[in-house]
C-alpha cells in the first residue's frame, strides 16, 4: 500500500500525539489530541504534544476489531506466526483481533489457554483476544473460564477434537455458559450425506474446472442453514447470545432475518470472501479459494452485500486463514481450506464505500463499534474521549493493487491479488502509538490482551 507521505513533527511530551485536520466519518474536521494512549481531547485544540500528524484530506476511524482470526499458533507458525500475522493485521487498519482455537494442540482447557497465552505475549503488533473451543466433553472447563473472547463452537469438522455434532451438547452449552458462543454453522451429517467423493487419480492430473463450485456442492448451502436453523432454536430457547461465523448463503440470510426480527440475541458476521467472491469470480483461483464453508453462489453473494446496508449483518470477520502455497498446489481432495484475509479486509470495505453500497459510518459500525459492543470490549471501536486511541487514518481517493509480494502475512499470497481497491489505510495507531504508515511497521511489538 501506498500513497502521499502523513507529515510528522517532534514536540515536547514523550506521551501525547496531536492528530491534526482528521475527518471524521460524520464529515467533521477534528483535532484529535492523545495522552497517555488515550483519546484526551477532540475538537479545535492544539496543545504541545510530543508528535503531530497533519491528516489534511484523510478521513479517520476508530481502529478495525477483526473478530475472526486464525493466526497459527501454537502448532502451525510455518503458515503464520503471531508476529507475521499481526504485522499483517495493522498493515490493513486492524488493531484489535480475536484469535480462534483451533491449533495444536486445540485451545480447550484453561491449561492450553494459558500455554497459548505465554507463547503470545510481547509478539503482537495490535490487541488481542482469545477464543477457547468447545468439545463434546469439556463443558465444565467452559463454565469456568474467564477472560476470554467467547466460546466456539465447530459443528462442522475442523482441526482436532474440535467438533460438536449432538444438539443436546450444543443446547448445554449455550445455557450453562455466560459467554458469547460463536458457531461455525455447517451441520455435519448433512456434509457427509453430500461427500461422496470421486477415486483420487494421480497427483497433478485430478482438478476440477470449477473448484469453487464443486466445493460448493460437496459442502451447499443446506447445510449451513440447517444448523442455523438449529442454532436459532437453541437460542430461542435458551435465551442466551449466539454468533454466526461467516454467513455465506441466501437462505440462511433469511433465517437470521427472521430471527433478527423475533429479536432473539442473534449476530451474524460477513467475511470478505463471500462478500467479494462467488463460485463464477474464482473459477482461475482453484484451491486458493477453497474455504469452509465454501464460496457460493452469485445470488448468495448479492444478498450478502445487501445484507451489510439493511443491518442484518452485524460485523465483519476476515476469517483470515492461511496455507501455504506449497498446501494449496496439490489435488483439490488434499488442499486446506483457508484463505488469507485480515490484509485487506478494510481496503475491500472502503472500496465498496467508495462504490457507494455503505457508507463510511456504516462501515464504522461493522468493522469497530459494533465488534466491540458484542463482545464486550471497553473503550475500543468508538472516537470518544477516554477511549483508547486505537486509529487509523486512510486515503478515500487513493487507488493501490494488492500484491502478493507487497503482503505481510507469511503465506505470501491473497485470493484477492491483481485486484485495484480505492481506499487505503495511511496510517495506524494502537494504544497512541504510531505502528504503520505507507507501508512501514514501527516496533517493537507492543499489542496486549483486551480481555
Amino acid at each position: 500500500m501506498g500513497g502521499q507521505d502523513v507529515v510528522y513533527w517532534k514536540c515536547q511530551n514523550m506521551s501525547s500525539l496531536l492528530i491534526k485536520n482528521a475527518t471524521l466519518a460524520s464529515g467533521q474536521i477534528v483535532n484529535i489530541f492523545i495522552k497517555d494512549g488515550l483519546i484526551y481531547d477532540i475538537g479545535n485544540k492544539s496543545p504541545l504534544c510530543d508528535q503531530k500528524i497533519d491528516a489534511q484530506g484523510q478521513s479517520i476511524i476508530p481502529g478495525v476489531i477483526d473478530p475472526h482470526v486464525h493466526f497459527r499458533v501454537p502448532g502451525a507458525e510455518y503458515k503464520e506466526d503471531w508476529q507475521t500475522g499481526s504485522k499483517a493485521a495493522v498493515a490493513g487498519g486492524v488493531t484489535t483481533v480475536l484469535d480462534m482455537p483451533n491449533n495444536q494442540p486445540a485451545i480447550t482447557t484453561q491449561k492450553t489457554l494459558d500455554q497459548k497465552r505465554r507463547l503470545i505475549k510481547n509478539q503482537s503488533y495490535v490487541n488481542y483476544g482469545l477464543y477457547l473451543g468447545a468439545t463434546a466433553s469439556n463443558l465444565n472447563e467452559l463454565k469456568t473460564v474467564s477472560g476470554i473472547a467467547g466460546v466456539k463452537v465447530y459443528l462442522g469438522s475442523t482441526t482436532g477434537d474440535l467438533l460438536v455434532t449432538d444438539y443436546q451438547i450444543v443446547e448445554e452449552i449455550l445455557a450453562e455458559t455466560n459467554q458469547i458462543i460463536a458457531f461455525h454453522s455447517e451441520d455435519e451429517e448433512c456434509i457427509k450425506q453430500f461427500s461422496i467423493f470421486p477415486p483420487r487419480r494421480r497427483a497433478g492430473n485430478f482438478q476440477f474446472s470449477n473448484i469453487a463450485k464443486r466445493h460448493n456442492q460437496l459442502r451447499p448451502e443446506e447445510c449451513a442453514e440447517k444448523s442455523t436453523g438449529k442454532i436459532i432454536e437453541l437460542v430461542k430457547k435458551t435465551k442466551k447470545r449466539a454468533y454466526i461465523c461467516h454467513v455465506s448463503g441466501q437462505k440462511e440470510i433469511e433465517l437470521i432475518r427472521q430471527a433478527k426480527d423475533q429479536k432473539l440475541p442473534i449476530y451474524a458476521e460477513a467475511s470478505p470472501h463471500y462478500l467479494f467472491l462467488n463460485t463464477q469470480s474464482a473459477i482461475d483461483l482453484g484451491n486458493f479459494a477453497k474455504v469452509n464453508p465454501p464460496i457460493r453462489s452469485e445470488v448468495s453473494q448479492q444478498a450478502l452485500q445487501l445484507s451489510l446496508s439493511s443491518g442484518l449483518i452485524d460485523t465483519i470477520g476476515s476469517d483470515h486463514a492461511p496455507h501455504t502455497r506449497e498446501e494449496k498446489e496439490v489435488d483439490y481432495a488434499q488442499a486446506p481450506a483457508g484463505v488469507p484475509g485480515v490484509e485487506t479486509s478494510l481496503s475491500l470495505m472502503l472500496n465498496l464505500v467508495n462504490q457507494g453500497a455503505i457508507t463510511l459510518a456504516r462501515l464504522v459500525e461493522l468493522m469497530c463499534s459494533t465488534p466491540a459492543d458484542i463482545f464486550k470490549i471497553s473503550k475500543r471501536g468508538k472516537i470518544e474521549p477516554g477511549y483508547f486511541a486505537d486509529l487509523v487514518l486512510v486515503d478515500l481517493k487513493l487507488t493501490y493493487e494488492v500484491k502478493n509480494s507487497k503482503l505481510y502475512s507469511k503465506c505470501g499470497w491473497s485470493p484477492f491479488s491483481g485486484r485495484h481497491l480505492k481506499g487505503v489505510p495511511m496510517a495506524v495507531i494502537v494504544g497512541g502509538r504510531l505502528v504503520y504508515q505507507k507501508g512501514k511497521i514501527f516496533g517493537p511489538p507492543g499489542g496486549c490482551e483486551v480481555f
